[in-house]
């Protein structure tokens, strides 16, 4: 993911606020997650935002999301699959899904903790952060990184979101936005800190010393 793909997501979500959202990868990765050369390139600080901004307009979307997670999803591509109402994951034992920000030497947008607060169980989002490993498909599941295993993601999850398109719109999304509205609210303070200390953990140096961006079987 790089600013350009996240900002065309960003406005994919806002032109369409009626439209229910599958959202899959292609090839072996639902998402890798931040393209860090590209991320390099952006600048750091743009990119941290660029994700932040995506992922809230996923979570509070009105209609229907379905994440289709059918490959390795990994940082930011975990990260907004739990934007997502439904995760789906293919139970494909080669696959690894986590949040490794920790490892990349990374401090997290206010909203994305926000975001995984809510999404993932208390007892083990500790875990899930501080940890910053990649799981296999059962332990993502263990884990409440994902909601299902399934044999194709990419199947069950067109027939899942058909399900919840089905309800009333309007009741769906007004619910929607009942439980999620005021979690993403972020005091000044908090947001100063991030990006303060962003342009150290989000720096060029940073990121190229402590990268991971490449996911293996052992992991």
């Amino acid at each position: 993911m790089s600013v350009a793909s996240l900002t065309e997501l960003q406005a994919a979500l806002a032109a369409n606020p009626q439209v229910p959202i599958l959202i899959s990868g292609q090839g072996t990765a639902f998402s890798a997650g931040l393209d860090i050369d590209a991320l390099i390139a952006d600048g750091p600080t743009e990119i941290a935002h660029a994700i932040e901004d995506a992922a809230e307009a996923l979570f509070l979307h009105p209609a229907p999301t379905v994440a289709a997670i059918n490959g390795h999803a990994i940082a930011g591509g975990c990260l907004l699959a739990q934007a997502c109402d439904l995760r789906l994951l293919t139970s494909d034992p080669g696959i690894r899904m986590g949040m490794p920000g920790v490892a990349l030497g990374i401090n997290y947008p206010p909203k994305l903790l926000r975001i995984l607060r809510h999404r993932v169980p208390p007892h083990t989002l500790d875990r899930v952060l501080l940890e910053a490993a990649n799981h296999p498909p059962p332990q993502a599941l263990a884990l409440g990184l994902v909601d299902d295993l399934v044999d194709d993601a990419v199947a069950a999850g067109r027939e899942r979101l058909q399900a919840l398109a089905a309800h009333p719109a309007a009741a769906y999304a007004e619910t929607k936005r009942a439980l999620r509205a005021h979690l993403l609210d972020v005091p000044p303070e908090e947001r100063t800190r991030f990006d303060r200390l962003a342009a150290t953990h989000w720096s060029a140096e940073s990121l190229s010393a402590n990268r991971r961006d490449k996911v293996h079987a052992s992991d």
